[in-house]
């Protein structure tokens, strides 16, 4: 009798169990057969659910990690040109790369290259402020301030300028497309 009465208690919850589990399934959940694939999907719908919403964070992440890489990139650049470093230029630039100046100038790859490397074109300092990056899948728009010091053909390069350059991912990495230099206007 007291062996009945110490099972009784354990028989009623897992009979109430089952009957508040029934609708979902029709496996025993007393252990003796049957649960794992309750189990099994249960843990199924946890980790896809995990992996959905990393995937989602991961998403959100990207613009910015993209912006920042985009920026990095800029600042590579920038030491490139003040340093003439046609390695550090060809890894940057697209091979279809077209940029036009503060004066005008228009330049492929090929030009920006050469005419940084033969001294035509130096700069002695080159600073960006107000720099925003728009990240559209493989594309990427940066847009900011730039003040520079430098020579073009002897000339002194417009000095406040506003820039729009496109960058987008060729296998794998980001590179330098398009480039354009608008004189700043100060309001008087």
């Amino acid at each position: 009798m007291s062996a009945q009465r110490t099972r009784s208690p354990r028989l009623r919850s897992v009979r109430s169990l089952r009957s508040l589990c029934s609708p979902l399934t029709r496996y025993p959940l007393d252990g003796s057969r049957g649960t794992w694939p309750l189990v099994t999907a249960i843990l199924g719908l946890s980790l896809a659910a995990i992996s959905l919403g990393q995937e989602q964070r991961a998403a959100r992440q990207q613009p910015n990690s993209v912006e920042q890489a985009i920026k990095e990139l800029d600042k590579e650049r920038i030491q490139a040109q003040i340093g003439a470093d046609p390695v550090a230029l060809d890894r940057i630039y697209a091979d279809d790369f077209i940029g036009v100046g503060p004066s005008g100038t228009v330049r492929t790859k090929t030009q920006v290259i050469s005419d940084f490397t033969s001294g035509s074109l130096k700069f002695q300092s080159i600073t960006t402020d107000e720099v925003q990056v728009r990240v559209y899948g493989n594309t990427a728009v940066e847009t900011g301030l730039s003040t520079m010091i430098g020579q073009d053909n002897g000339k002194a390069v417009p000095r406040d300028t506003r820039f729009t350059r496109v960058w987008i991912k060729q296998q794998r990495r980001w590179r330098l497309v398009a480039n354009h230099y608008s004189l700043r206007v100060v309001p008087q």
